[in-house]
Parts: C-alpha cells; sequence; structure tokens
C-alpha cells in the first residue's frame, strides 16, 4: 500500500504514521515507513483516504449460531433459559435432518463472509454441538467454510461431557478421540498457518473435570494447539461452589489450565483477588461486550484486567447471543458503555486505541500467533483500512478514534489476509455475496411449530 492517510501499526511502539507505506512480499510485510524505496512491485494499492490497521481477530466466537439469529423467545432470556432454549431449537433441527454439516458450512461461509467485509481476518470458532449417532464432522465443515472465504481459521473443539441431553453429552474419551483426529488431520503450526486447532470444552459448568486434565496433556504435546473456555459467565461460578467446593478459576488452575497456552471467553465477574492470578499465569481474556450486555451482565472490568497485565483479546461470541458478527461495531458499543463501569473518572475509560489494540495485538496473543495483529517487518501481511472520506466521517480529526465515534457502517475498503486482496473498493474479489447469502438462507431451517 502506498500513502495511507493514517497507519496505527500496533507494533512494539504502537508506531502511528501519516502517509504510510506497507510493501509486501510473499504474504510477509516486508517494509513500513513513510516514502519507502520499494523497487519494481506486482501492484500499488492507493492508500490515500484510508485509515490502516492490521487485521482485525475475533477472539470467540460459535459460527453455527449464525442460524440462530433473533429468536424471538430468547430475545430477553437469561442465561440459563437461554443455553437450554438455544440447545433445544438446535437439536430439533438435528432431529428432523435440517442441521448436518452442509447447513453448517453454508451458514459458517455466511457468518465468516459478513466478518470478512468488516475487516476480520482471523476468527477462532467453538463449535460444541456434536450430536450422538454417526460421526458428524462439524469442525472440518467450518474449516471448509473458512477456506471458501479466505480467512484464517482457529477450530476450537469444543464439548459438552456433564450436560442434562445425554443426546448432545459426550465422553471424555470421545472428545480426546476426535481433539486428537483434527490436530492430525487440520492443525498446522507454521506462521502462514490459515488453520489451527484449540481445546476447548465449553466450560465447569458443562464439562467433567478430568476433561480439562486430559486437554491440558494433548495440548501439551503439539506445538501451538491451545486451551480455551467460557469462565465466570453467570453460570458456572454457582455450578462449581456446588459441585467441586470452589471457584471457575481455581479449578481450572487445579486441572492444569493456569498457563500462557490458554485464553478465556466471557470473564464477567471474578474475584477481584483472581486477577492477578489470571495475569501471573499469562492467559488470556477474549472481551466479548455484546452478548455480555444482552445477557444483562454488564460491561466486564477491562481496565482491571489491563492494570493487572492480563492480555486482553476482543470477540463477538456466537451470533445468537449477539446477533450479529461485527468486531468493529461491538468496539464502538464498548467504548461507550465501559463508561458506566467508572462514569465519575475518565481516566479509566477505555480509549479507542486499547479497544482496538485488544482487537488486534490483544487476540493475536490470546490464539499465540505474534506474527498477527501487528503492522511490522516480519509479520504477516493481514491488513484492513476503512474510507475515511465519507460522508458519516465528516470533521473528523483523529482516524482512530474517529473509527469508533462515527461511522454508518463497518464495512472496510480494504482487507487483506497473507498479502492476497480479498476486498477491494469494499467489493470481495472472490466471493459472490448474493450467493453464499442465498444458500444460507436456504440451510437455515424454520423455527419449529
Amino acid at each position: 500500500m502506498r500513502a495511507a492517510d493514517w497507519c496505527a501499526t500496533f507494533d512494539d511502539d504502537d508506531t502511528e504514521l501519516a502517509r504510510a507505506d506497507v510493501l509486501v512480499d510473499d504474504g510477509v510485510i516486508a517494509a513500513v515507513g513513510v516514502d519507502v524505496d520499494a523497487g519494481p512491485v506486482d501492484r500499488v494499492v492507493d492508500g490515500r483516504g484510508l485509515v490502516l490497521l492490521p487485521g482485525l481477530i475475533n477472539s470467540h466466537q460459535h459460527l453455527y449460531q449464525g442460524a440462530c439469529r433473533a429468536v424471538p423467545d430468547l430475545e430477553r432470556a437469561l442465561i440459563g433459559p437461554w443455553l437450554r432454549g438455544l440447545g433445544a431449537l438446535v437439536k430439533a433441527w438435528w432431529s428432523d435432518g435440517r442441521f448436518d454439516p452442509d447447513a453448517v458450512r453454508a451458514i459458517s461461509a455466511a457468518v465468516l463472509t459478513e466478518s470478512l467485509l468488516g475487516g476480520v481476518t482471523t476468527v477462532a470458532d467453538q463449535h460444541y454441538f456434536f450430536p450422538t449417532g454417526p460421526s458428524l464432522d462439524y469442525v472440518e465443515a467450518t474449516v471448509t467454510a473458512a477456506q471458501e472465504v479466505g480467512a484464517r481459521l482457529h477450530a476450537c473443539r469444543g464439548s459438552i461431557t456433564d450436560g442434562p441431553d445425554p443426546d448432545v453429552t459426550q465422553s471424555v474419551d470421545e472428545v480426546v478421540r476426535h481433539s486428537e483426529a483434527l490436530i492430525a488431520a487440520l492443525h498446522d503450526a507454521t506462521p502462514s498457518s490459515r488453520t489451527r486447532v484449540a481445546l476447548a470444552p465449553c466450560g465447569p459448568h458443562v464439562d467433567q473435570p478430568e476433561l480439562f486434565d486430559e486437554l491440558a496433556a494433548l495440548a501439551a504435546d503439539h506445538d501451538a494447539v491451545r486451551l480455551h473456555t467460557h469462565l465466570y459467565e453467570h453460570v458456572d461460578d454457582e455450578v462449581c461452589r456446588a459441585r467441586h467446593g470452589c471457584t471457575p478459576w481455581e479449578l481450572l488452575v487445579a486441572h492444569g489450565w493456569a498457563q500462557e497456552r490458554t485464553w478465556l471467553a466471557h470473564v464477567v465477574n471474578p474475584p477481584p483477588a483472581e486477577v492477578p492470578e489470571m495475569a501471573g499465569a499469562g492467559v488470556g481474556i477474549s472481551h466479548l461486550i455484546a452478548p455480555d450486555l444482552r445477557m444483562g451482565w454488564g460491561a466486564a472490568p477491562v481496565r482491571s484486567y489491563l492494570d493487572a497485565g492480563c492480555t486482553v483479546g476482543f470477540g463477538t461470541t456466537g451470533s445468537a447471543s449477539n446477533d450479529g458478527s461485527d468486531v468493529l461495531g461491538d468496539l464502538r458499543l464498548a467504548i461507550l458503555a465501559h463508561r458506566t463501569n467508572d462514569p465519575d473518572d475518565p481516566s479509566r475509560w477505555l480509549t479507542a486505541r486499547e479497544l482496538l489494540r485488544a482487537a488486534t495485538r490483544g487476540s493475536a496473543d490470546c490464539l499465540g500467533r505474534p506474527e498477527l495483529g501487528r503492522i511490522a517487518v516480519g509479520a504477516r501481511a493481514d491488513l484492513v483500512a476503512w474510507d475515511m472520506t465519507t460522508v458519516d466521517r465528516v470533521g473528523v480529526h483523529d482516524p482512530v478514534s474517529g473509527l469508533l465515534l462515527t461511522g454508518l457502517s463497518s464495512h472496510a475498503s480494504l482487507v487483506v489476509v497473507e498479502g492476497e486482496v480479498l476486498v477491494e473498493r469494499s467489493v470481495p474479489t472472490r466471493l459472490d455475496v448474493a450467493a453464499v447469502a442465498a444458500r444460507a438462507h436456504a440451510a437455515v431451517p424454520p423455527l419449529p411449530s
């Protein structure tokens, strides 16, 4: 790219540049600066009018839930009824033969396309719906969808091993065997990887403690295999204390998850004394503002996490408790919602740069991808740019904060993954968006009568 109006690199020095050039060679960033001497190049992308960032990274998603948006009976449900209602709906579709891997592939492709158009280049998808009977490889379906779209995918193999419904509850052995097979078939630990596998039990409220032991041991045997789960989302605290006599974090500590391979989703209401322990253990936290607000939980204490030195990423979670996968839109929500945590102390309000850093470098660090989430020499060439010349951004004096404080749309002007231009002038280069949407609409079953 030549002469981007503004570039926020999120490199080690948080460098920002006006009229920035970024040179890409074979999927890798070769130079960053002003008036870079590039020599002969295959093509030049005009950066005038654009603000350039690393590709956004969604560090927690459930792609299959793109079939479950705006379900009337769940609009005002709390987490318990919501989980039961969502589970019953998807199970009913599966029982009717309407929720197979082909359906999940089509729905996942639509959600990933929505994400890509919004500047998301990497998605961590936790799939935990595995019904009994013949093996249905939903994870492979989501990986195929990501390959079609061009996004990077961290396929997080979820599980329910201690749930109330035997039709969607698996044994620990089943989960471990399938996880091993997925790692062997799909996991790529190289820096250029488009697909990695993570081990992601749904959470202490529906998984047996033994599973956490087994998956920690399995991850330790494989390069770049990470550990992921939900924690402190207002369902697991009471369950852990009643069943195990400890907090959810204490359960993870006891079963080998207090380590740098681990990142956690939600973390809405942990005991304050545990936050420094999480930071010291090196675990990451994926902040999910939209679902946390939708479930009535309020904004997680992210400032406390940053103060303690925690790695903080950003995500949307599944479309069923968010109704979208708009990372930039959720960042806009977060910059306002967090002010209610400290209404009288603006110095503690999260800034646009802190939130964008979470959605780029922070999420990359959660996923164990130091080569992503930053614009620096040697990093992978995942780039995204937004047009700041549009009518909705008239009068913006700081293009970085202007991304979150203005804008009628989250659609990016330019999206690049591994040096490949996938979106240019807000138009996908390899996708027929209407066809992707039509396939997904056809794959979504109707609500049971």
